[in-house]
C-alpha cells in the first residue's frame, strides 16, 4: 500500500506541477512584434461587405437633397506580396505585388456597378510614408480612381504591425491602437478622437489572439463621421506577423463636399499566409522594371464616362459627378473644397476645326455678366501632343460679396470634339492654386488621336 500511495502522491505532485508551470507561463509577458525580412513573399487576401442606407449629393445646381438609398457592396483584394524594404522597428516598410483578383461590387438602389483592375497595371508597389499611411501605385501606368479604392484601403497588410504592442505584454494587457493605424483599419483621412484599444486575450508558443474594440471619430474628405470597431486578430508567434483579422465597423458619417453620407454596418477581413515567390515577382523580373518611376507616379487617370478623351492627374482631385455630357471634378485639400473643375461636352466643330478664341472669349464675358470683373490673360497652352487645341481665358470676377477666379477652357480634338472646361476657385486660393489647371488640361489625350502612345 505504501508504494501504492507513493504513486499517486508522485501523480499529484506532477499535476499540480503542470498547472503552476501553464500558470506561469500564461502570465508571462510575451512579445509581440513583426520580424519581417526583405523579400519574404505572402499571399494576401482582403475582404470588404457593407450594407446599409447612402445619403447621396444632389446633382450639380441643385440644392434638393436626395433621398437615402439601400447600399450593399462588396470586394475582394487578393495579392502575392514580397517584402522590399523594413523600417526600424522591422515591420514591412514598402512591397511589391503582383494582384491575382481585384473586384467590387456595389448594388442596392444605389445604381449598380462592378469594378476590377485592369491587367497592365496589376503590378504594384506599396509604401509607407511620413504620415505612416500606406500609399499603392502601379509602376507600369496610372490607376483610375476605381481601382485605388479598390488597391488602397482599410487593413492593408503594411499597417498591421502598427497594431502591436510597443514591448512584452501579459495575457490581459490593454494598450491603446495608434492614430496612423485607426487610419488604416476606418479608411478615416483624419482621426480626431481615437478610443480603439486592444486587449491580448490568449498566447501559447505559436500563437496569440488581440481583441480590438473601441469607438472612432474622424472624417473622409471632409465628410466627419464615427465608427465602432469590435473584432479581433491573430499573432503568428513563429512567423513573426499577423495572419488574419476579422473586424466588424458600425459607421455614420455625414456628406462631404465630395461624398454621400452613410450609415452602414461593415466587415473587414485580412487573411496572410506564405506563397512562393511567382514569376511576376522574381529578381531577374523586378531587375527589369522601374519600380519608383519618380514624379508622378503617383498620378491618376482619367476616363470621363462615355468620354473620347482621357487625363490624368493627382490625387487630390476627386470625381463629383460623372454622366455622358458632365464631369465635375472638386480638388479637396485638408478636408476642404479648394477648386472646382468642371468638363462639359461642347458643340461639334467640324473635322479639323474648333470655335473661334476671340469669339469664346466673347461668349465667357457674356455668359459671366455682371459677375465679371476683368479678363487675366488668354493663350494657347501646351501640353499632350494628342491634346489637340487648348485656349484658356482666366478671369477675376464675384459672387456676391466674395471675389472669384474662373479659368476657361475651349478644347477641341482632331475629329472637332469640342469640351469646355471651367475651373472655379474663390480669389484667396488664387495664388495657392498656382497653374493646377493648366498642368490637369495639359495631360488632356483625345482617344485614337494620331500619334496615340
Amino acid at each position: 500500500m505504501g508504494a501504492v500511495k507513493t504513486y499517486a502522491i508522485g501523480i499529484g505532485a506532477v499535476a499540480v506541477a503542470l498547472v503552476v508551470a501553464a500558470a506561469a507561463s500564461a502570465a508571462a509577458p510575451v512579445e509581440l512584434r513583426e520580424s519581417a525580412r526583405v523579400k519574404p513573399t505572402t499571399r494576401v487576401t482582403v475582404n470588404l461587405k457593407a450594407e446599409g442606407k447612402y445619403n447621396p449629393a444632389g446633382s450639380p445646381g441643385t440644392t434638393q437633397p436626395a433621398s437615402p438609398l439601400a447600399l450593399r457592396v462588396e470586394s475582394e483584394l487578393v495579392f502575392i506580396e514580397r517584402v522590399m524594404a523594413t523600417d526600424q522597428a522591422g515591420r514591412g516598410g514598402r512591397s511589391v505585388r503582383r494582384v491575382t483578383r481585384a473586384a467590387s461590387a456595389v448594388n442596392g438602389e444605389v445604381r449598380s456597378r462592378s469594378e476590377s483592375l485592369r491587367a497592365e497595371v496589376a503590378l504594384l508597389v506599396a509604401e509607407v510614408n511620413a504620415l505612416g499611411d500606406v500609399v499603392v501605385y502601379s509602376p507600369l501606368g496610372p490607376l483610375t480612381r476605381s481601382e485605388l479604392e479598390i488597391v488602397q484601403g482599410p487593413g492593408d497588410p503594411l499597417s498591421l504591425g502598427g497594431l502591436l504592442p510597443t514591448g512584452p505584454v501579459a495575457v490581459g494587457a490593454r494598450w491603446k491602437v495608434g492614430d496612423a493605424s485607426a487610419r488604416a483599419l476606418s479608411g478615416y483621412d483624419v482621426v480626431s478622437s481615437n478610443g480603439l484599444e486592444a486587449t491580448l486575450e490568449s498566447a501559447d508558443a505559436t500563437r496569440a489572439k488581440v481583441r480590438l474594440r473601441g469607438e472612432l471619430r474622424g472624417s473622409a474628405l471632409g465628410g466627419e463621421g464615427t465608427m465602432a470597431c469590435d473584432g479581433s486578430f491573430h499573432f503568428d508567434r513563429k512567423g513573426g506577423l499577423i495572419d488574419r483579422l476579422a473586424l466588424d465597423r458600425a459607421e455614420t458619417r455625414r456628406p462631404g463636399p465630395v461624398e454621400g453620407g452613410l450609415d452602414i454596418k461593415s466587415t473587414l477581413t485580412v487573411t496572410r499566409s506564405h506563397a512562393e515567390v511567382p514569376a511576376e515577382l522574381a529578381e531577374a523580373t523586378l531587375d527589369r522594371v522601374v519600380l519608383n518611376p519618380g514624379a508622378g507616379r503617383e498620378d491618376l487617370l482619367l476616363n470621363a464616362l462615355g468620354r473620347k478623351y482621357s487625363l490624368r492627374h493627382d490625387r487630390d482631385w476627386h470625381t463629383f459627378w460623372d454622366d455622358p455630357r458632365l464631369t465635375v471634378l472638386k480638388r479637396v485639400e485638408g478636408g476642404r473644397t479648394v477648386a472646382q473643375c468642371n468638363l462639359a461636352v461642347g458643340p461639334k466643330a467640324g473635322k479639323g476645326k474648333h470655335q473661334d478664341p476671340a469669339q469664346f472669349r466673347d461668349d465667357v464675358r457674356k455668359g459671366l455678366g455682371s459677375r465679371f470683373v476683368q479678363f487675366l490673360g488668354s493663350g494657347d497652352v501646351e501640353g499632350d501632343a494628342a491634346g489637340g487645341f487648348r485656349y484658356k481665358v482666366g478671369v477675376q470676377g464675384r459672387q456676391g460679396d466674395l471675389p472669384v477666379v474662373w479659368f476657361y477652357y475651349l478644347i477641341a480634338g482632331p475629329e472637332g470634339d469640342q469640351l469646355l472646361a471651367t475651373f472655379t476657385l474663390a480669389g484667396a486660393q488664387a495664388q495657392a492654386f498656382g497653374n493646377r489647371d493648366e498642368s490637369l488640361i495639359g495631360t488632356l489625350h483625345w482617344l485614337g488621336a494620331e500619334g496615340e502612345k
